[in-house]
């Protein structure tokens, strides 16, 4: 309604010509309407932000129902003893710090082992 008026009297101000306009009163008008205009694109591209990210949300949890549904549900599963011999997981643990040190496993001695939960 206000934007109407405002465009209504930039019409009847273009109408007159620039002979009979004053010309401090047309730079207020012409600074307003532009302040407006700019407001109220700013606005309208924030509401339809909002709304394109609202819209996308509903369809990505509606992926996420469908996807749980679809999954039966597993039964936590006890801490398993690693497999294989603890000499061999030694070594490949003594390995894999000797590559990150740049050193060789001979120089690496692994003196204990403690399972952190």
């Amino acid at each position: 309604m206000l934007l109407a008026k405002v465009i209504a009297a930039a019409e009847t101000a273009a109408a007159a010509g620039s002979e009979g306009l004053d010309f401090k009163t047309n730079a207020a008008t012409s600074t307003l309407v532009t302040f407006l205009l700019g407001l109220g694109i700013v606005f309208i591209g924030l509401v339809a932000l909002i709304a394109i990210i609202k819209i996308m949300g509903a369809i990505m949890n509606a992926g996420k129902k469908k996807k749980a549904e679809a999954e039966p549900v597993s039964t936590p599963v006890n801490a398993v003893e690693p497999e294989g011999d603890m000499g061999e997981i030694k070594a490949a643990v003594a390995a894999v710090i000797a590559t990150m040190l740049g050193d060789s496993v001979s120089g690496i001695r692994i003196v204990s082992f403690k399972r952190v939960d």
